[in-house]
């Protein structure tokens, strides 16, 4: 089994572009293989996971970024894991070495993962909305209000990428698919995706312009098990 990703075009007829997830749990030794395989197979993107006590996202997807020409997401960042300000400077890196070709997926984290590494917050939505909008605001050159009695803050303009790499919500609860809507450039929803969830998550999101979906799903590649 397999799980394809899929970005969903805005516009109705639009033909969606698919993608695969890295498997959390391949041998670090294939890694690149499968990447390096899927792109020989014609997928257009390859998305990794940062699932605790497994791999860091941000590391897999340098590696993958840098030994293929697949465009690469990450889905998903836990926020309340990850001081906005160095993700801001992990990503801004990602996007000046391999500008056009990555996307950032964040949310909550699962709260049990997130409790365990003293991660979670009591206010999550908050915690959400305030690291995705200092994320893409650094990204894009701006600056943030400084915490407490400290400087303002921004990246220095050597590091602030050419081509910003959209930020997305992995978010699935009402009032996170409205924040999606506010502050994301779009957002990813998790399998099952059926037509009814993607239209009704959208009806949540609510978007004010344009709105990326990337949408997982489980698929049979092949009828043997193996081969798949």
């Amino acid at each position: 089994m397999s799980h394809p990703h899929q970005d969903i075009p805005e516009r109705p007829g639009g033909r969606p572009r698919v993608g695969l997830l890295l498997p959390r749990d391949l041998p670090a030794g294939q890694l690149l293989d499968y990447a390096r395989r899927a792109q020989d197979a014609g997928f257009a993107a390859l998305w990794v996971v940062e699932d605790m006590s497994w791999r860091g996202g941000i590391a897999q997807a340098a590696a993958v970024l840098g030994a293929t020409r697949l465009e690469v997401g990450i889905g998903i960042l836990p926020a309340g894991a990850r001081n906005a300000v160095y993700a801001a400077m992990e990503v801004a890196t990602l996007a000046q070495l391999f500008p056009g070709r990555l996307t950032v997926g964040v949310g909550h984290g699962m709260p049990e993962w997130m409790r365990a590494a003293g991660a979670w917050s009591p206010r999550p939505l908050g915690v959400l909305a305030d690291h995705v909008t200092t994320l893409r605001t650094l990204l894009r050159g701006g600056r943030i209000a400084p915490v407490a009695k400290g400087p303002e803050v921004a990246l220095d303009p050597s590091a602030v990428p050419d081509q910003v790499p959209d930020v997305l919500l992995g978010v699935r609860g009402p009032r996170s698919l409205a924040l999606s809507g506010r502050v994301a450039d779009g957002t990813v929803l998790a399998e099952p995706t059926s037509p009814e969830y993607v239209r009704a998550a959208l009806a949540a999101v609510a978007p004010r312009g344009p709105h990326r979906l990337a949408a997982f799903n489980v698929a049979a590649v092949d009828e043997d098990r193996g081969r798949a």
